[in-house]
Formats: C-alpha cells, structure tokens, sequence
C-alpha cells in the first residue's frame, strides 16, 4: 500500500497539471485570432498619455490621473501598458500576446482556488465555463483595459487566504498580510476588485482546514479592509473623489432606475447580448444549476450567492446606461463559480444528473463562444482594417462610418504624423449627413467592406448613398433638453420612445449612438455644437439643427 502511495501522488499531480495546461492552451486555441489585429478602441488614448507624459508619471505624478480623461487609479495597468511599449515600441502584436498569455493563466488560477473547495471535475467545469463565456472572451480584444490581470491577481489573493486559514498563530497572519498585498495589487490594477473585500470572511471554510468560526475570519480579513481603505484613501488624494465614474454616468434619480435594469443587463452580456437558441440554452442550463444550488444548500448558499452578486455589480451601477461586456465580469465569475457548486450539490443527490448538466453547459457554452466570438472579432477586425488604413491615407481620402469613436481617431491622426512620421491626410465622417451637407467634390472616399475584410473604393456608389441618405431626411417632431452638473452633462431627448438616437458633430464627420436619456463626463468645455438625429424604424431620419451648448448653461429646443 505504502509503496504506492508516491504513484498515486504522482498521478494525481500530473492529471491536475494535465487540467492546468488543458485550459490554459485553450485560450490559445479559442482567442489566438487577436494576434493579428492592430490598434483600436481606447488603445491611441493610453498610446498618447503615455507618450506625451514623463516617464513613470504614474507612480510620482498625481496631477496625471487628472489630466487623464478618464477618472482613474490604475497605476499597475499604466505600468504593465508602458512595460511593453519599452520593450516592444509600438507593435501591437507583442501587446496582445502580453494579453493573451495574463488571459490564459486566468481559468487555471480560477481553477486551482476552486480545487480549494470542490473535486476535480467541478473545478474545471467552473473554470472552463469562465473561459468560454462571451464576457470573458470580450477582454480578449481589449487592450487598454487589464480586467484579467486584475482577476489573476484577485485569484492569488484568494489562494492566499486559504492558506492562511490552513495555519495558526504567526504562519497564518504571514499568509493573510501576503493575500492583502495581492488584492491591494489588484486594486491597484483595476478598481473592480475594491468590493471583494467584503466577501472574504464569509466564504467557506476550504477542505481539510481547521474549522474556523466567523469572528476569527474576519480578524484575519482586517490588512484586507485597511488595503482597501487605502486604496479609496489614495484615489480620493489623487482624483478628489473616493469613487466617482468615466463615460456614461448616472445622476442620483437615475440610479434607482439603472439599478432595476442592471440584473438584466448582466444576464445579456453573460449570454453574448443577442438572441440565439445557443444564449438560450446556456442561459437555461446555468440558471438550472445555480437554483440546484440555492434551493438543495439552504437560506446560506442563497445569502452568500446574492451578497456576491451585489458586490460584483456594484462598480458598473454608475456606468451601467451602456452596458460594456467587461462591466459584467465580477458577476460572471460569481454565475461561473456558483454554477460549479450547484452541480456538484446536485451530484451529491443524483450523480448523473449532475455530471449530465455540467456537460450541458459546457457544450452549449463551447457552442455560444463560437457565435459570439465570430461577431465581436469581425467588428473588431474591421476596426482594426480601418485604423491601419487610415495611417496610409492621403489628403485628398475621406473614410466612410469608420467603428473606431471619433475621439480615438483624432488620436491616431495626432500619432500618425507626431509618432508614426507620416504626412498628415486623411478625413472620415461617420454619419451620411456629411454627404448631403457636401455636395461637391468630397475626394476618393473608402470604405470596409464585409466580404472581403478590406477597405474598397466607394466613389462609384458615392451618387447613389447620398441620394438614399437625403431623401430620407423628414422635418418631423423631435425635442431635446441639455443641463450642465459641474464637468457633466446630462440631457433628455424626444419624443419618441423607440428608434435610436445620435449626437452628430461637425455635418457628420463624428456621430455617437446615444440613449434617449443619460449623462456623460465630458469634461471642461466651453462650447460643444452638435445636431440631435433621430432614425425612425421604419428608416426614415430627422436631424435637429445644430445646436450650441455652453459650459454651465441649460438648453431647451423643440420642434412641433
């Protein structure tokens, strides 16, 4: 018997090595397409500050962070982004294989925490569902924001934990203070990992540790609280605001509103946002499992369950207007982590029936992935065509409905003669108003095309675009109120329920999706023109004239 205990042990450490390398080479497998893409998004945004600020103005130079547009306290993200550009320049593909290899690591770090306190098999369950969700693979194509580096180290602190409830006396605060300086870590890198904290003393006890009582665990989550109060502690030095948002934000009579909406906005994201018998079934087998869990478990599970939830949600209530598939990622892994426990609960009882759902939700979350996959990375793809092009193009181009947000492309002009060393050239427009407003001779125009995932000439199909385009504009009703709050502004749009409204700036160069009522940080500003558009279902479109907003000043306009 003895003799074969060190076999035993043997195999047991090459089959859990074996689950390690699995999921981690299926990262590769799954999301090595972004390999080939160039810069988009936010990406000219990061490339610019970085470039135009002294080095390592991240760790000593706090008027930085407020120059940045976006209120944030990520030192570690600036720092991993700058890590690159030192080593690599402005290549991207050494970026996303940085990307791809923090990503891969994720599912087996999740997986080896969920060994913590569940079988082999449910780990991986939980580990690979996480893997495939759309959620996740969303971060696969976003560079300027490390959520996965933030999970990698969220994982470590929990792992940490454990250990430190493994122990007694000194070893485990040894453990618990080496887990605190994880999750500070993780703060540090991205600030969804600030609520985590209040979770800690409530998980359970792993196996095999000595049973420790809820008094004793939350003495041992105090270095977690005091890092997390110095991280608010530091941001609220740096940034002048202990919470605070970017992008669409939210004002106090909104938030109860959002809050209503956000559960189900989650829930779109964790299924991929669309409608397909796929997100269906998937949504249907993680809900089975997760009831398994609350109702065979008791009033704890479900306690514990919905605390987390909250918490996971909590930092994307104030820009949850629109929705961004990583905003859902800490409630993704709460669904993915309870999803796991529930079949193994529900295995405990019917063991196939188990096994038999955890299948499920594997395969048809494989089968998701795939659908999901294939649309998010054509779109990014496309941005990423677009954006190369128009580092070659020429003075007299003009780039038709680019993806890319203006804002960005404004910083890839400013890079393409500043850091690339090219002559300047080039426009777009991203609305057709552009065409009807300049009716001359516009220059060679392009465009992507779907079929072929390149950028084409459109001169020859110009006459007929502008001529669908304007004769589709009415002099119908529409209605728009505008209110300045500080560097915020907040507007209500009408009157029309459905349909979808846009901020058109500059006759259609610049064209921004918009809900029909919101807020966004724009910043110091003294006067931003824009045109409200409204596109009606059934396809016809009504523009309001340019309308002039003052920093400070309230704006009313209608027309009956």
């Amino acid at each position: 018997m003895f003799a074969q205990h060190p076999k035993a042990k043997a195999r047991r450490a090459a089959a859990e090595g074996a689950v390690l390398l699995a999921l981690a080479g299926a990262a590769w497998l799954l999301y090595g397409s972004v390999l080939r893409l160039w810069w988009t998004g936010d990406d000219f945004f990061h490339l610019r500050f970085q470039l135009t600020h002294r080095p390592l103005w991240y760790i000593f130079d706090s008027a930085g962070y407020r120059d940045f547009p976006s209120r944030l306290l990520t030192p570690l993200l600036f720092l991993s982004l700058d890590l690159d550009r030192w080593l690599f320049g402005l290549e991207p593909r050494p970026f996303y294989v940085h990307q791809l290899l923090s990503l891969s690591l994720c599912p087996p770090a999740l997986y080896a925490v969920l060994r913590l306190w569940l079988r082999r098999s449910w780990s991986a369950a939980g580990a690979w569902l996480f893997l495939i969700g759309p959620v996740t693979a969303s971060l696969a194509l976003v560079l300027a924001h490390h959520y996965v580096e933030t999970l990698l180290l969220s994982a470590l602190a929990v792992a940490a934990w454990a250990a430190a409830l493994y122990r007694n006396g000194g070893r485990a605060w040894r453990w618990t203070w080496l887990s605190a300086l994880l999750y500070f870590a993780a703060c540090m890198a991205k600030e969804i990992a600030v609520p985590f904290v209040a979770v800690l003393p409530f998980l359970p006890v792993p196996a095999g540790a000595p049973q420790s009582g809820f008094r004793q665990r939350s003495r041992l989550a105090m270095p977690h609280a005091a890092a997390a109060l110095l991280y608010l502690g530091l941001r609220y030095a740096v940034l002048g605001t202990p919470f605070g948002g970017y992008g669409f934000i939210a004002s106090g009579s909104s938030l109860p509103r959002l809050a209503l909406e956000l559960p189900g906005k989650i829930a779109a994201q964790i299924v991929g946002g669309r409608l397909s018998p796929a997100a269906v079934l998937f949504g249907a087998v993680l809900a089975v499992g997760i009831l398994a869990l609350l109702l065979m478990r008791g009033w704890k599970a479900t306690a514990l369950f919905a605390f987390a939830l909250i918490l996971a949600a909590l930092p994307a209530l104030p820009v949850s207007t629109r929705m961004e598939p990583r905003y859902a990622l800490p409630a993704w892994l709460v669904v993915a982590v309870a999803f796991a426990a529930g079949c193994r609960t529900l295995a405990a009882a019917r063991r196939r029936t188990g096994a038999a759902l955890a299948l499920a939700a594997c395969a048809s979350g494989l089968w998701l992935n795939r659908q999901d996959w294939a649309v998010r990375f054509a779109r990014v793809e496309r941005m990423s065509a677009e954006n190369r092009f128009l580092l070659e193009m020429r003075k007299e181009d003009v780039l038709r409905h680019p993806l890319t947000l203006a804002a960005s492309l404004r910083e890839l002009a400013w890079m393409k003669e500043a850091v690339f060393h090219r002559p300047p050239g080039g426009g777009w427009f991203q609305d057709d108003l552009y065409l009807c407003v300049h009716r001359g001779r516009l220059g060679r125009v392009w465009g992507y095309d779907e079929a072929s995932h390149r950028i084409v000439d459109l001169a020859p199909s110009i006459p007929a675009l502008r001529a669908r385009h304007c004769s589709s504009i009415r002099r119908a009703p529409l209605k728009a109120s505008f209110r300045f709050a500080g560097e915020d502004l907040f507007w209500n749009l009408g009157p029309y329920d459905d349909g979808r409204y846009r901020f058109v700036l500059a006759d259609g160069a610049e064209a921004y999706d918009m809900p029909r009522r919101a807020g966004f940080k724009v910043g110091r500003l003294d006067v931003l023109p824009l045109r409200i558009e409204y596109v009606s279902p059934a396809g016809w479109v009504t523009y309001s004239p340019e309308l002039r907003l003052r920093e400070g000043a309230s704006l009313r306009w209608a027309r009956p």
